[in-house]
């Protein structure tokens, strides 16, 4: 199959326009989602600096992120980070909608020639279930009427409460049919799962932070989300007893309103996700004692300036809060403070 490189989309529109027939315009609006939101990168180079979009294409089958912004009187902005670059927005007119049983298709029109850039199919939310309880805008493919017809899977589905991707990886955050989280990480470049764990937990911080824990082991990963403009870098990570294994960056994301959605069953109190990650802190200092006495001062400043003698003493009292959960009790006694 044909593969979307993500390399520059215009450029090739002009020379294409006798290719494609007019196809008549009216105002109109890409479906967008009440169950959560999507964040795209505004600099390829800018780790932590995102702008909210109405709709997004993550590959399913492609390496490539494609968002919309819907900007009224029937257009809408087409963005694409591009490697070294800053997303550059092109604006493109929305054809009547071509509406079926369960589907809707969209043509997205370049306004001086009238000609078809982007077919974009949705699936009716219904068809999924109750379309109050699906998380994403359920945009499932992007076609491309190239010479070489192209067609683009999209990252969709009823249980999807995270999906993001990178360069390398793909990442998602899914619920079972019996509430449990399940972490899968892929490859985007391969045909394989790096990673694969069930029965995490989610939090939601002061600022809308959407925070998805996952524990394997003494490992430790953790998926941040945002409404706002800057997320700290890394949003995705994994630690273990011998400090960070992954880090890593998405270059665009949708995470569901798990204040709507998210079971509280498998819910943790933000300040217990704060602990742990105080945690990884000390125990990363612990190893950075090197006999040095001014390199080691400064580890003992930075242990100060972390609190990790207070991570210590809290930790017994969150042993004891949670002693009734079977869980999170089992976590805390497995990540402790041995640093």
């Amino acid at each position: 199959m044909p593969v979307f490189t993500g390399k520059p989309t215009m450029g090739w529109i002009s020379g294409m326009a006798s290719l494609f027939a007019a196809i008549p315009v009216s105002a109109q609006s890409l479906p967008t989602t009440e169950n959560g939101f999507y964040m795209i990168r505004t600099n390829a180079d800018d780790l932590s600096r995102y702008r909210a979009v109405d709709s997004m294409c993550i590959g399913e089958n492609h390496d490539d992120l494609m968002a919309f912004i819907n900007t009224g009187n029937g257009t809408l902005d087409f963005l694409e980070l591009r490697e070294g670059e800053k997303v550059a927005a092109t604006r493109l007119k929305l054809s009547e909608p071509d509406a079926g049983v369960s589907q809707i298709r969209y043509s997205l029109v370049e306004p001086d020639s009238e000609e078809a850039v982007f077919e974009l199919h949705f699936i009716n939310p219904g068809a999924l279930g109750d379309p109050a309880k699906i998380p994403m805008a359920t945009l499932s493919s992007v076609h491309i009427p190239r010479v070489n017809v192209t067609h683009l899977d999209c990252l969709m589905g009823e249980q999807i409460l995270y999906a993001g991707i990178d360069q390398n990886h793909r990442v998602t955050v899914m619920m079972d049919e019996e509430g449990t989280l399940v972490f899968r990480q892929s490859s985007v470049k391969q045909a394989w799962v790096a990673r694969n764990i069930s029965g995490g937990f989610w939090s939601t911080g002061k600022r809308g932070e959407i925070i998805f824990t996952f524990f394997e082991g003494s490992t430790v990963t953790s998926i941040k989300a945002a409404p706002h403009q800057r997320i700290e870098y890394p949003a995705w990570r994994t630690t273990s007893s011998v400090g960070r294994e992954y880090s890593a960056s998405p270059k665009g994301f949708f995470v569901a309103d798990m204040e709507k959605l998210g079971s509280r069953s498998n819910r943790l109190p933000f300040g217990l996700v704060l602990h742990f990650e105080r945690l990884e802190i000390c125990r990363h200092l612990a190893g950075e004692a090197s006999g040095n006495p001014d390199r080691d001062k400064q580890v003992a400043e930075s242990r100060d300036k972390a609190g990790c003698d207070e991570a210590s003493a809290q930790h017994a009292g969150y042993i004891e809060q949670f002693a009734g959960n079977e869980a999170v009790s089992k976590i805390l006694k497995t990540h402790g403070t041995d640093f």
